[in-house]
């Protein structure tokens, strides 16, 4: 038996911070089967673990999920596992192993055969100055056998003639990183004895140079900025009496937005913007990225397992979905194309009714009417308009009955009553009361609008009997590179989208609507939940007879699935 590699499971991990000291327990999605739950998601408690005074593990289920602790959010601390790929030798191929005490000495070796690194940074007032010493970075070397908690203090490295925002005698905490004690026993179906380590991001802490006191906030619209000479709205402490630690003769104290055209988009998130001269307060806070590394030396060889961490703020909605998240962005780019009516049908293909589902979450998150008024001034603000035949409009028609490609007569036959979209609802010009009875009547609307597609019958019917118009509804990605022409054309197409083509970046109601990618462009799915939901709509669109398809079999399936789930509730 030998060892193929030694990596770590998960690869990555999302930690959130919190004022807390007792990290939040763990839980997964699941569907409410409740008689009122309605197959919403909800989240579930599942077996977590507790880090005892010695550095090893107690698995627990908790009773409930409990999200705060005297007011303070508690933070979210991955674990990350040491496996082994092995190959007896047999024939049989390399088998993923859990690293163990016991697994090493079978190699003559122990944990202190194994050293972990971890290396953690916050480089966003560098990405804005374009200037190293305004980074600020932890590193810590551990032994697999010291299991203390290690903190991770963070300074501003710089070379000669710079001036460090983080002072290595005042640093800022990262977090804490922790090597687990193995135990050779299994508890819960959990193996204590696994190799695994820790990463307790910060508190959530801001921090700033001296003179970070008090400030006006802008009661303007984001984006908007106040004249140098005007006060503002309410003052309000910038900083912590206690955190104003930081260097004020840096690039970062001085940062004004799009003066040298690097500054990531929006320009205008950092405290200052948009007030006054637009000067930067030179504050920072203790969210951070980092590297995870294992040098694993048996015999004369060194096995390297590498994992990444990003420490981000809290979830402020566990229990719903985004219909675009980070395993749909990295599946769009690793995996290989769908074809749902490939034989046996791919399991991608319930990702649409999955999709539908989490539409539908998201809408329920967000104030559509604040975002549609902005991404409309947006586009005001851009005049003249492109070409905008055969597509949605880009003024304050969007959205409402006026807006292009929505009338039946444009579809090509009359749509059935519960098919109407959002902007069937209101009249134009659009009308604070436009929907009886709400403050924010598109929000409202959206969340109804998506709440009835997420019955997988309903979402079929709707398909099929709306296929031309869930083309014009959904908003197509950009293409992939290959796919783009040498010289853009003139106006849109209305297909794939073009960065180079003015029109392609302009906002209007398709779906997911007013929405930003992370260059500020209108958002879209992405291209596998594109291409599954256009060949799904395809299928639809086709003729009668084709029950024993690859395609009918999935969408039976997933009827079936969700009736058996409904009859079991």
């Amino acid at each position: 038996m030998n060892i193929k590699k030694i990596y770590f499971l998960p690869p990555l991990a999302i930690a959130r911070v919190g004022g807390s000291d007792t990290p939040l327990d763990c839980f997964v999605w699941n569907s409410d089967r409740t008689v009122y739950g309605a197959h919403r998601t909800i989240i579930q408690p599942a077996v977590s673990l507790e880090v005892l005074a010695d550095g090893s593990l107690r698995p627990f289920l908790a009773n409930s999920i409990q999200f705060k602790d005297r007011g303070q959010l508690r933070p979210v601390a991955p674990f990350f596992e040491l496996w082994a790929l092995l190959d007896s030798g047999n024939g049989a191929g390399p088998k993923p192993t859990p690293l163990t005490p016991t697994l090493l000495a079978q190699f003559d070796a122990s944990t202190d055969n194994i050293e972990y690194t971890i290396t953690v940074a916050n480089r966003k007032a560098q990405r804005r100055t374009n200037s190293a010493s305004c980074a600020y970075i932890a590193r810590e070397n551990v032994n697999a056998s010291d299991f203390a908690p290690r903190p991770l203090k963070a300074f501003s490295p710089h070379g000669s003639g710079e001036e460090p925002l983080v002072y290595k005698d005042h640093p800022i905490h990262l977090g804490t990183f922790q090597a687990i004690k193995p135990v050779s026993r299994r508890a819960m179906g959990i193996d204590l004895g696994a190799l695994r380590v820790r990463f307790t991001p910060a508190k959530g802490k801001v921090y700033g140079p001296p003179d970070a006191i008090s400030g006006p906030a802008s009661p303007l619209p984001q984006g908007v900025a106040l004249p140098p000479v005007t006060q503002g709205g309410r003052l309000h402490e910038i900083v912590p009496l206690e955190n104003r630690i930081l260097n004020p003769n840096t690039p970062w104290s001085k940062h004004v937005m799009d003066q040298d055209n690097i500054d990531p988009q929006p320009s205008d998130s950092y405290d200052g913007a948009n007030v006054g001269d637009n000067r930067s307060w030179g504050v920072v806070d203790d969210s951070c990225d980092g590297v995870i590394e294992a040098s694993v030396v048996i015999g004369n060889i060194r096995y390297t397992a590498v994992a990444r961490v990003l420490s981000s703020c809290p979830d402020y909605a566990p229990d719903r979905r985004p219909f675009f998240s980070m395993a749909d962005d990295l599946a769009d780019r690793d995996l290989p194309a769908i074809d749902i009516n490939a034989d046996p049908p791919p399991e991608a293909a319930y990702e649409v009714a999955d999709l539908f589902e989490r539409a539908f979450e998201t809408a329920s998150l967000f104030n559509l009417d604040a975002m549609r008024t902005r991404a409309v001034l947006e586009n005001i603000a851009n005049k003249p308009f492109p070409g905008n035949k055969g597509l949605p409009e880009m003024d304050h028609r969007s959205m409402t009955a006026k807006d292009r490609g929505l009338k039946d007569d444009e579809i090509g036959h009359k749509v059935p009553p519960y098919a109407n979209t959002t902007a069937d609802l209101f009249p134009y010009p659009p009308k604070p009361n436009s929907g009886p009875g709400f403050r924010l009547p598109y929000s409202a609307v959206a969340q109804f609008a998506h709440a009835k597609l997420c019955d997988v019958e309903t979402m079929i019917d709707f398909l099929s009997t709306n296929s031309s118009r869930v083309k014009k509804l959904v908003r197509p990605p950009f293409a992939r590179f290959p796919k783009l022409a040498q010289k853009p054309k003139d106006k849109s197409t209305g297909g794939y989208r073009d960065p180079r083509i003015t029109r392609d970046q302009f906002h209007d109601m398709r779906m997911p609507p007013y929405m930003r990618d992370s260059d500020q462009n209108p958002l879209s799915i992405s291209h596998r939940q594109y291409d599954e939901l256009m060949q799904l709509v395809e299928y639809l669109m086709g003729p009668a007879g084709r029950e024993n398809t690859p395609i009918a079999r999935v969408v039976a399936g997933v009827v079936s699935r969700v009736r058996k789930s409904e009859s079991e509730a």
